[in-house]
């Protein structure tokens, strides 16, 4: 009975080996894939310097916009100036 069992794990053993080894090849090949294209990479790296650096302005500019508006808003809360004038004398 126990010669019956030995093709079955054989064939199992060796099916099992045969999948591991694929799935660490194609790994591999992947790594080295990844490692082949650095200009892909240093594209990527250039994207996202570039996308900061608008992100900069843009906050830059939205800054520079509010200060505006709080001066405006300010202004347009103050009396006239010839309410002014007449005030200060």
């Amino acid at each position: 009975m126990p010669r019956r069992n030995f093709p079955s794990i054989l064939l199992y053993s060796f099916g099992l080996a045969l999948a591991s080894s694929l799935v660490f090849n194609g790994f591999l090949l992947y790594q080295q894939y990844r490692q082949h294209r650095p200009d892909e990479y240093e594209r990527e790296v250039a994207d996202n310097v570039m996308f900061r650096q608008q992100l900069l302005e843009c906050t830059q500019d939205n800054r520079q916009k509010d200060s505006l508006i709080r001066k405006l808003e300010q202004f347009s809360k103050a009396p006239p100036p010839h309410t002014r004038a007449k005030a200060l004398k």
